[in-house]
């Protein structure tokens, strides 16, 4: 085996780990006190590493949040998108993703809880990105059991019940146990579909 290769293979590897061990040393800080609140003098002493070695890997502040993001996003669990298109009707859809956002919701907790997406704009820029992709899934979801032409404000109304805000409003700030803040944003999902003066039953239920 080629000597030099091996020693720059070797080399690679053992900053790759370093970068990956800096970037977990900084989500366990951003989780106790929030990325604004956190220097990289700190992240430096949490990491057990010099300042200058955080600033070699870690420049800016958006590589530092990109580097934090991934670490966290991928330790979340799976979202069972395909159980949830699955489900018979529209009450066990909305139960089945109810559920998998309280599993997103407790995982991103930590971080979610500081609001910094208000702050920093790589933040609010892959929150969008998610929210996108929650809308596009509701819509999708809405389709199937509700057919074409689904207005709008329904899923404008289930991503908005779905939030992480509204979660942790009903069972940190009310208090309510995990099940019961289950039920209700359940009910408030299927509340939205429920029929009004201006126009026809379009509950899954219904609809089948």
């Amino acid at each position: 085996m080629n000597t030099r290769a091996y020693n720059i293979e070797t080399r690679r590897r053992q900053q790759a780990e370093l970068k990956a061990g800096i970037a977990a040393a900084t989500v366990e800080l951003h989780a106790a006190k929030g990325a604004t609140a956190t220097s990289y003098a700190d992240i430096a002493k949490h990491a057990g590493v010099s300042l200058p070695t955080v600033y070699k890997h870690f420049p800016t502040m958006d590589e530092l949040l990109q580097g934090c993001t991934s670490h966290v996003i991928a330790k979340a669990p799976p979202f069972p998108a395909e159980e949830i298109m699955a489900a018979p009707d529209l009450p066990a859809a909305a139960e089945l993703l109810v559920a998998a956002m309280e599993q997103q919701h407790l995982h991103f907790e930590p971080w979610f809880v500081w609001r910094e997406d208000r702050v920093l704009p790589y933040l609010a820029e892959i929150n969008e990105g998610f929210r996108k992709m929650q809308s596009a899934f509701v819509a999708k979801l809405l389709a199937q059991h509700l057919g074409k032409g689904v207005r709008r404000e329904m899923v404008a109304g289930w991503e908005s019940i779905l939030s992480f805000d509204l979660w942790h409003r009903l069972v940190r700030n009310h208090g309510l146990p995990r099940p019961a803040a289950r039920r209700v944003l359940v009910q408030c999902l299927l509340a939205v579909i429920e029929p009004t003066p201006a126009g026809p039953a379009t509950t899954g239920s219904r609809r089948k």
